[in-house]
């Protein structure tokens, strides 16, 4: 195991490097059984496992009964998914699953995932790493952001490009701040007001892009603990949807330069609240425009 995980761009190269084996190095929606088939790996289904199985396996899955979404064996060759969650979930785990076996300091025979191992916050080395070779190979090696760094920036880039590449609101959201050349960040908190009316603010996944921290400093220096609508008038308005968007507000944060206004656009999954925040966009080019819960408009910047 190595000391700490490997950098993002060592990564990234192999995640290329198993895109240009199967040939999709200019494709959005990555078909992830096309790679695993270019890179010798098959696909079996979760259920199909039997007696034949190795024992080892059986005993993964036993630890994990209830939990498990895939497992790789490395010396036959094959992985298995939980086909019945849903097909974002699915697609991350067979690129987590491929990225542990393309990855060749990633030795062990086989690896037993649930939702600890494949949350994008988790700490363990490996399965870091083999989390960011999923994200690198179901966002292009790079194609996604240069895609989403076309527009004028703000949360709609994220949630149009999302089914686009065939990955979860979240994902996209995440890769999206994650990578961008502008100065964005995203905080990310509960979904339910359980005390105070205020939510929790979670540390690790909220972030910046690296113009947005090389400006303003880190977010979460920048937030309480927990927020409200006092400390954040949108909030009021996130919390009562069960999913969707809320119109943008804007909202003061001290940053490294003082107090800043940004604009906060707002988005729920049902689970988590995300608020994206920017600077009001003084670039030209392409914008897009949210006309409908399930439709965007490309209209001209």
């Amino acid at each position: 195991m190595p000391d700490g995980a490997a950098p993002k761009e060592k990564i990234r190269q192999y995640a290329k490097g198993a895109l240009t084996a199967a040939g999709l190095e200019d494709v959005s929606r990555i078909p992830v059984e096309q790679v695993a088939a270019a890179v010798g790996l098959r696909r079996r289904d979760l259920f199909e496992l039997g007696q034949e199985t190795p024992r080892r396996f059986r005993d993964v899955i036993k630890k994990l009964s209830g939990k498990v979404l895939g497992l790789l064996s490395i010396p036959k060759r094959e992985y298995y998914i939980d086909r019945t969650v849903s097909v974002p979930r699915q697609r991350f785990t067979e690129a987590h699953e491929i990225g542990h076996d393309a990855l060749p300091w990633h030795e062990a025979a086989f690896y037993g995932e649930d939702d600890s191992t494949l949350d994008p916050a988790t700490k363990e080395i490996l399965e870091q790493e083999a989390n960011q070779f999923s994200a690198e190979l179901l966002f292009g090696a790079g194609r996604f952001t240069s895609h989403a760094d076309s527009y004028s920036p703000g949360l709609e880039v994220a949630l149009h490009l999302a089914p686009q590449y065939g990955v979860s609101a979240h994902a996209s959201i995440r890769k999206y701040v994650e990578d961008s050349t502008h100065a964005i960040a995203v905080m990310t908190t509960s979904r339910y007001s359980k005390t105070g009316g205020t939510v929790e603010v979670f540390d690790t996944q909220s972030f910046e892009s690296p113009r947005f921290r090389k400006q303003y400093g880190q977010l979460t220096s920048m937030l309480h603990k927990r927020v409200g609508s006092t400390t954040y008038p949108e909030l009021t308005a996130l919390l009562s949807l069960q999913t969707g968007s809320v119109p943008p507000c804007e909202v003061t944060l001290d940053t490294t330069r003082g107090k800043i206004r940004f604009i906060a656009e707002g988005f729920t999954n049902g689970r988590l609240n995300f608020v994206i925040l920017h600077k009001k966009a003084a670039i030209s080019g392409q914008k897009l425009k949210l006309v409908s819960t399930d439709g965007f408009e490309l209209l001209p910047g």
